[in-house]
């Protein structure tokens, strides 16, 4: 506490003022001719009143400017951005069959053109997310965007293969940034007590992409032809690109701290008071694109991030093996399949809002027990975030363990499609867990770890794509998943090891 104290001999006016940490009561005493004083006190939030000047201090500034109306329609376009990538990927697979008669290829050509797809996807954030954290987010978003839009032109326009697989790659390198760049944007505008809420919101679009893209797919491939996918894909970054170029702001913290600085020029500001930021030099920057690569050194960031993809691969083992085994067990044609995955997809936007609410209640939860985000009393933020992971793992492994033998006995549709939905409600939930940690430990380069997130997770993911058929085929559903479910088991290990010694290297490294 402080007290300031002045009197003006002319005036005969004196102000007091006492300053905490929290608020700072200014208590104004004058005194005129008549000797009859009158006092009046004043709450605030200053840190001190300036004698000098007359005036109060500048308030402590918030995290953010932005109000929860803006905030909100940020996220929600960074959230319909990111369902670009993931839809691009699956929209594809109903079509396999009609491209490759078309372009007089075969089937392994096709499918390398997925391959080649997933490895770009995982990469790709490398280079955007470093580059956003040093030009800005909206550019970067904006030049991906016109990328993707080329891509989908040439997609639609291929005459042959290698067209298609250049295409393909372009496609993929263009798309796969909006998730590590809408994952900066959240973490500029949201504080660690509401950061997962918003991540929430934001992962109900990259999750929705897998489900409702074969269902997309499906009916444009079946009803028009397969060109007409990547034109309606065309479309819909065409619509992207114009709400980022119009609504979007740039949240950069380094280049507009907490959105009182003005960069990267939008067409409608969100506050008047703006003022504007010139660090043209940045844009002769080179992005580091090592960087996500070097979060793998790290020791907590690599445990908690195969933990992660070893999850994020066994529900893309559901997503790649349900076609099939709907389409051989059950006799579904591809629009019926195409809708058993709505009820996927539901479960993954339900988990994706439930467990942002979840990881906000238990931060604000430690907030109430008197810890902070920095000192002796600091959050222990690997225990807080795992609060509401547990139940999430529990589900998915207990369902894939017995998931496949459902499978095997032909157990009634609805029983497969219940099972499908809580596994989707538990692995977004779980990737909402680790995303926000990630954040949380590096929030200043937030685009960059969440690419490397990205990385490791697509690769897995990859791996399984792979292999999920030729395991049922040779050793059947059953015993296919239940060999994943006892891998998921196993990794729990990791878990112990994070909660142990994660904050002693988080620590180290800080």
């Amino acid at each position: 506490m402080a007290t300031i104290y002045q009197q003006d001999s002319h005036s005969q006016e004196s102000i007091v003022t006492v300053t905490t940490s929290q608020s700072s009561t200014v208590t104004h005493i004058s005194q005129d001719s008549n000797d009859k004083k009158s006092i009046s006190s004043y709450e605030s939030t200053a840190t001190a009143y300036d004698l000098e000047l007359n005036t109060y201090l500048p308030k402590e500034e918030p995290y953010s400017v932005f109000t929860g109306r803006q905030k909100l329609l940020i996220v929600s376009i960074c959230c319909l951005t990111g369902i670009v990538s993931p839809l691009s990927a699956n929209i594809y697979f109903p079509a396999l069959n009609a491209i490759e008669k078309d372009l007089k290829t075969t089937t392994e050509l096709i499918n390398l053109t997925v391959t080649v797809y997933m490895i770009f996807q995982g990469i790709s954030p490398s280079f955007w997310g470093s580059l956003a954290d040093i030009w800005g987010r909206r550019p970067v978003y904006l030049g991906t965007l016109m990328v993707y839009m080329c891509s989908c032109v040439g997609l639609a326009k291929a005459p042959v293969y290698w067209v298609l697989l250049v295409m393909r790659m372009l496609q993929a390198f263009g798309s796969s940034s909006v998730i590590a760049i809408g994952a900066g944007v959240v973490s500029d505008i949201a504080t660690p007590s509401e950061r997962g809420g918003y991540f929430g919101i934001f992962s109900m679009g990259q999750m929705l992409g897998p489900v409702i893209g074969p269902v997309l797919g499906g009916i444009i491939s079946q009803k028009l032809t397969w060109r007409w996918i990547f034109w309606v894909l065309l479309m819909l970054g065409g619509a992207l690109f114009l709400a980022i170029f119009f609504l979007l702001p740039e949240t950069l913290r380094s280049l507009v701290g907490n959105g009182s600085g003005y960069a990267n020029a939008t067409l409608w500001k969100y506050h008047a008071e703006h003022h504007d930021v010139h660090k043209t030099n940045r844009f002769l920057q080179l992005p580091k694109v090592s960087r996500p690569f070097l979060y793998l050194v790290q020791k907590d960031v690599i445990v908690a991030l195969v933990y992660n993809g070893i999850h994020y691969a066994t529900y893309y083992s559901y997503l790649t093996s349900t076609p099939s085994l709907l389409a051989t067990r059950y006799r579904l044609n591809e629009i019926q399949v195409g809708l058993c995955f709505l009820c996927q997809g539901t479960g993954c936007i339900l988990g994706s809002f439930v467990q942002g609410r979840l990881l906000d209640r238990d931060f604000r939860k430690v907030l109430d027990e008197g810890f902070s985000s920095e000192g002796q009393n600091e959050i222990p933020i690997f225990k807080v975030r795992f609060r509401s992971m547990y139940h999430n793992a529990a589900v998915i492994q207990m369902i894939t363990l017995f998931y496949g033998w459902m499978v095997q006995i032909n157990a009634h549709l609805a029983v497969i499609l219940v099972l499908q939905f809580c596994v989707g409600f538990a692995n977004t939930g779980m990737f909402n867990v680790f995303q926000t940690l990630m954040v949380d430990l590096f929030p200043a380069n937030s685009a960059s770890i969440t690419a490397t997130n990205n990385l490791v997770r697509c690769l897995l993911g990859a791996v399984a794509t792979m292999s999920v058929e030729p395991g049922i085929q040779r050793l059947g559903p059953g015993w296919m998943f239940t060999l994943l479910g006892l891998v998921c088991v196993a990794s729990n290990g990791l878990v112990p090891i994070l909660l142990v010694y994660g904050p002693r290297w988080k620590s180290l490294r800080e």
